[in-house]
């Protein structure tokens, strides 16, 4: 079945943002006043999006052909986000995408082999397959991140590896203890340090370990296994900054993002060691999922308590928040720093909102 048309949308969607008079939690900052960031949506969407990203000014979407449950062939479209104009590229067995070291990254299993396949963002054709090794049969999730100079990480399992975009050589190999399996990872700003998140079950609950290694050399720097990360029941996803990284974790029915140091991964404060025993209402504690990214000098965090925030990066200190409806929550995809606007998937599609210019530095 092809999958339905999607369409560039130019009404201003007013109403699907709203303002709070209320502070947006505890730990924020009660001087980031909140205030509307105008919202629009661009691209309406349908039910059978298994992936996408966006990138330069690019809608990249992997839109499977069943849906009956979603499982594929997916089509590989490209939208201008400027101009609304749509490329649709070729069918693909991998269902999750993403963008690094200017390049599309498709992966998934196939068969028994967890593969990862590299995509021109031009084209939309496949230039090269890095197959995974053999520890990494029987994984579904791949993460991918832009490595130093032309190289990018790739993790699944217990395997990290580090591959030359360019030629699909292995410049480092990594293997993290046994029992844990690689669930996010993600690359400084400066390109020098690789934090990845690991979990397991184990009796009693879940093993959870954050790790720092040399982005060139796989070289383990430090790792974080007791604390706050320790209430992590699936991993973390992980955002890098400078002299730093983000992690986001499910606890249960709720969740805490974090801020640990680059040194040696101590907790950073704020969000601080006591944000899990505050109301689960805030920037730090949510319920259910929040994301967060770094572009433009700033941290972007949106979670399930409908907030959408811009903080210093290295303090935690908020520089604006706006509160919309739970209902509308706001999963960040990327944010264009040249034209200061911040792109994600909210109710029908991507929308593109305008945060004020105290976000960025």
């Amino acid at each position: 079945m092809t999958a339905p048309t999607r369409v560039l949308i130019s009404a201003w969607l007013a109403a699907a943002v709203m303002c709070a008079a209320a502070s947006a939690a505890s730990s924020a900052d009660p001087s980031a006043a909140q205030a509307r960031w105008p919202e629009r949506l661009l691209v309406r969407e349908g039910l059978t999006v298994a992936g996408q990203a966006v990138s330069t000014g690019f809608l990249y979407a992997l839109i499977s052909e069943t849906h009956t449950p979603i499982r594929g062939p997916y089509r590989l479209e490209r939208t201008n986000l400027h101009t609304g104009t749509m490329r649709k590229g070729p069918t693909f067995s991998l269902g999750y995408l993403a963008v690094a070291a200017g390049r599309l990254w498709l992966s998934g299993a196939s068969g028994r082999q967890v593969r990862v396949l590299e995509v021109d963002p031009r084209s939309l054709t496949a230039v090269r397959s890095i197959v995974l090794p053999r520890e990494a049969a029987g994984s579904t999730r791949v993460a991918v991140a832009a490595g130093p100079g032309r190289s990018v990480w790739v993790g699944s399992s217990r395997t990290l590896l580090r591959v030359d975009a360019a030629t699909g050589a292995v410049l480092t190999r990594v293997i993290v203890p046994a029992r844990l399996d690689v669930g996010d990872l993600a690359v400084d700003p400066s390109r020098r340090h690789v934090y990845v998140s690991t979990a397991h079950l184990v009796k009693g609950g879940i093993e959870a370990v954050l790790f720092e290694y040399d982005a060139r050399s796989g070289r383990e720097l430090a790792r974080a296994s007791t604390g706050l990360i320790t209430y992590s029941v699936a991993g973390a996803e992980l955002t890098a900054v400078p002299g730093g990284v983000w992690a986001s974790f499910r606890t249960g029915m709720l969740g805490l993002t974090i801020h640990l140091r680059q040194r040696d991964l101590a907790l950073v404060a704020p969000p601080g060691p006591g944000i899990a025993k505050t109301p689960a209402t805030g920037i730090f504690h949510w319920p259910m999922s929040a994301t967060t990214l770094y572009a433009g000098g700033a941290l972007w965090l949106s979670n399930e308590s409908g907030i959408v925030a811009c903080l210093d990066p290295r303090t935690g200190k908020v520089r604006a928040s706006e509160r919309v409806s739970p209902s509308a929550t706001l999963d960040l995809l990327a944010a264009d720093a040249v034209s200061h606007r911040l792109y994600g998937l909210e109710g029908p599609g991507l929308v593109r909102l305008t945060p004020p210019r105290r976000c960025w530095s």
